[in-house]
């Protein structure tokens, strides 16, 4: 017997980098919105006692993938024979700003925390060792175990539920531009001394919801590097995006519309540019 999770993507509404730590992880202060373009995994749970993939991506059918990498963190908490052979259906493309391999993580570590059997606890203190478990994958992790709205800070860890509109269409253009984190974060110069004020927050509690109100740093930097992004987001505007923006540090490019045929007819015209894909925020 089989299971199929569904594994959302998301988007940065606003991403400012506030500072470095020590460890090298950067300070944030972003909205992650949790949106329904999203990747499968079929589990076919077993008593090998060992964790196998298979992926329409070969690349990723490796020990270092993320899924296999969860699956092996908790082993210890579960039953001694128990084994799994996950199936995924890659969608979210790889290194494009929409937390598809995080996202993968969460769904993976909330269906293994169901079997187990060393876990006598409350819920109260299940849900806190499993965002700690989150917090030892990933940044982006501990957000894709709740998803929907959260305004988060920290290293992205530190999530609090927000409440934003939701009556409007995502339009993700995934350009074949392959743009490393390392090598945008690198290029903020962001210095351990840095203390620059959340904004996001007290913007949002003293306007209100208003979409000018967001803005993502690494902009400054990739467009200059990559034309094509700063190309894309004329293009969403001129085709009635009511926002656009970078997802993450790219390198998907979105644009909000206020209703699906606008969306839709945008992505007549954008095609060209890469990937498109119409989503709804969750």
């Amino acid at each position: 017997m089989s299971t199929t999770l569904k594994s959302n993507s998301k988007i940065n509404i606003g991403l400012r980098i506030l500072g470095k730590r020590e460890d090298g992880y950067h300070l944030i202060e972003t909205v992650f919105q949790e949106i329904d373009f999203h990747d499968e995994i079929n589990v076919g749970k077993n008593n090998s006692g060992i964790f196998t993939i298979e992926c329409n991506n070969k690349s990723l059918e490796t020990d270092n993938n993320i899924i296999i990498k969860t699956a092996n963190l908790i082993k210890p908490l579960l039953p001694v024979n128990f084994g799994a052979h996950f199936k995924l259906k890659k969608n979210i493309p790889i290194g494009a700003g929409l937390g598809g391999g995080s996202a993968n993580a969460a769904v993976v570590l909330k269906y293994l925390f169901n079997y187990s059997e060393k876990l006598k606890i409350n819920d109260n203190g299940k849900n806190r060792l499993l965002s700690k478990y989150a917090e030892k994958i990933g940044a982006d992790v501990p957000f894709f175990i709740k998803g929907h709205t959260a305004y988060a800070t920290g290293i992205g860890e530190k999530l609090e539920q927000l409440f934003l509109p939701k009556e409007w269409f995502v339009l993700l253009i995934i350009p074949k531009i392959n743009i490393s984190t390392n090598w945008a974060y690198n290029s903020l110069n962001i210095s351990l001394t840095d203390k620059i004020k959340n904004t996001i927050l007290s913007s949002y509690l003293e306007n209100g919801f208003k979409w000018q109100f967001f803005e993502n740093d690494f902009e400054k930097i990739i467009i200059p590097a990559y034309p094509q992004i700063g190309i894309i987001k004329e293009k969403l505007k001129k085709n009635d995006a009511v926002f656009t923006s970078l997802s993450g540090s790219g390198s998907t490019v979105y644009g909000i519309f206020e209703n699906l045929s606008s969306a839709k007819k945008a992505k007549s015209n954008l095609k060209e540019f890469g990937k498109v894909v119409i989503a709804k925020p969750i």
